[in-house]
């Protein structure tokens, strides 16, 4: 036959703790448990994005892609404007 494992340990003894203290423990482990879902929470890129740098990196974002997307529509229209302005005073057809 094989012993088991557990024959072998000592068991420990534990104190018995009053109830008031049960009650503390209880709620320290409520509050550990809920500051543990809030860190979970703020790892990662949502984390990082709630916080400050990430809001300002963010805004920083939205302007720069702003530009970006407001150039890229507008470019037609100014090179036309640009052209324009280029022929009326550079332009060789002038009459004399």
């Amino acid at each position: 036959m094989t012993k088991n494992k557990n024959e072998n340990k000592t068991k420990s003894k534990t104190k018995k703790v009053p109830a008031e203290d049960n009650e503390n423990i209880k709620e320290n482990k409520k509050t550990t448990t809920q500051l543990d879902l809030l860190e979970e929470e703020d790892q990662g890129f949502g984390g990082w994005l709630r916080s400050l740098d990430g809001l300002e990196n963010m805004k920083f974002f939205v302007i720069a892609n702003s530009i970006v997307l407001l150039t890229t529509l507008m470019y037609p229209h100014i090179q036309l404007i640009v052209d324009t302005v280029y022929e009326y005073f550079y332009s060789t057809d002038s009459v004399y």
